[in-house]
């Protein structure tokens, strides 16, 4: 098993997260969610839940099981696995897994417009449209944003955030 790391928000650089790279990008999910402003009003803000959705493959195995329940901004996360497109635009954060590759457009168009946290980690999600990628980089799971396909989804991305991750056009 190869180990992974990556630095925190909010944490220095010796303080590095470490595990599993599916450990590392459950819990950077998680963590994006204090940095994401949802627009008001939405159904989402009269909700009490928060769901990640997971389209595809899961590859996270047990690691996300572990956030079930827990609380953010007075929101409870829960985590919902999709096999069809038909309810995706049904969560706040959509992971598109690398088993999606053949339908990430027909993904990222069913809730284009819609505020959703898109997160993948193909080459193809972000040109496609896609919000954050996961990619590796020297054994660190790192992370690019598209700020222009936040902003098309009415999501508004902290500067904290915006200065960790590699921004593209």
């Amino acid at each position: 098993m190869t180990v992974f790391g990556v630095f925190l928000i909010n944490a220095s650089p010796s303080h590095a997260l470490e595990g599993t790279e599916y450990q590392i990008k459950g819990a950077m999910m998680v963590n994006f969610i204090k940095f994401v402003e949802w627009p008001e009003p939405t159904a989402f803000s009269d909700q009490d839940t928060i769901v990640i959705g997971i389209i595809g493959q899961d590859d996270f195995g047990d690691t996300l099981d572990h956030i079930e329940g827990r609380m953010i901004g007075g929101k409870q996360l829960t985590v919902r696995h999709f096999d069809s497109l038909s309810a995706i635009d049904a969560c706040q954060i959509l992971f598109v897994s690398r088993s999606e590759t053949y339908r990430t457009r027909a993904i990222l168009d069913r809730v284009a417009g819609i505020p959703v946290l898109t997160i993948g980690e193909t080459d193809i999600f972000m040109q496609s449209g896609g919000i954050i990628r996961f990619f590796l980089e020297k054994n660190r799971v790192r992370f690019e944003i598209n700020p222009s396909a936040a902003a098309s989804a009415g999501l508004k991305l902290n500067a904290k955030l915006l200065e960790i991750g590699y921004l593209i056009k």
